[in-house]
């Protein structure tokens, strides 16, 4: 779908999305950012809320209130990434974001069936939340930097697009991961079951955020850390 809508774009007199813009390297690696920093945590929140009712035998609601923590993560991860950003630079602050999320996500790797999980669980999401709001913010200046005037609304409006294509495919790819690890019986799976297939979706995830870090630190080029320079 992505290459049939470039090659639409590409041979369009009036493009929605003038793929021109694509060859700038913040704009095509800012938004490949942002699209898996998107799709990396509201997965994992999938994948938690399925282990916080199905294993550990939470609430609905009580599954929710425990996502508050997270919530309180990403406000704080809203407050710190500028400061990150005029210190480390906008390409540093989505590396060490995505790092520090899929660390926080591999440490889940950890959870058991035993309720003393829950606490591993709040503290890597508050910890996820904080580093993926960081990287978010990074993504979002790195791809509207450098451009003139006319072009400010087309690159904004590329990064609500890449937000909603991340949330999109998220939770379809974990979901596909988890299935691929059930044992394929009718009726419902034990909590054993579906715990061995929360951990290798985990682990996708924890890769996904690692993968991307790396790509960002290889292919995306620095205008280094100042206000001037971004």
């Amino acid at each position: 779908m992505f290459t049939v809508f470039f090659l639409i774009e590409k041979n369009t007199t009036d493009a929605l999305i003038p793929v021109t813009i694509l060859r700038r390297n913040n704009i095509a690696w800012g938004n490949i950012a942002g699209i898996l920093a998107f799709a990396t945590e509201t997965s994992l929140v999938f994948i938690l809320t399925l282990y916080l009712q199905q294993v550990l035998g939470y609430t609905p609601i009580a599954a929710g209130l425990s996502f508050a923590v997270l919530g309180l993560g990403t406000v704080i991860g809203g407050v710190i990434a500028p400061k990150l950003i005029g210190r480390l630079g906008y390409k540093a602050t989505i590396v060490s974001g995505l790092t520090v999320q899929g660390a926080a996500t591999g440490s889940l790797l950890f959870i058991n069936a035993d309720q003393g999980s829950l606490t591993l669980v709040l503290i890597a999401t508050f910890i996820g939340g904080v580093a993926n709001l960081a990287a978010i913010v990074g993504f979002m200046v790195t791809a509207t930097t450098g451009l003139p005037h006319t072009e400010q609304g087309l690159a904004t409006g590329l990064t609500t697009v890449s937000q909603q294509i991340g949330i999109t495919l998220g939770i379809p790819i974990m979901s596909t991961v988890m299935a691929a690890s059930l044992p394929h019986i009718s009726g419902d799976h034990s909590a054993a079951q579906v715990l061995g297939s929360i951990l290798p979706a985990v682990g996708a995830n924890m890769g996904l955020c690692l993968g991307t870090a790396v790509l960002v630190a290889v292919f995306l080029r620095s205008a280094g850390s100042s206000r001037g320079k971004q």
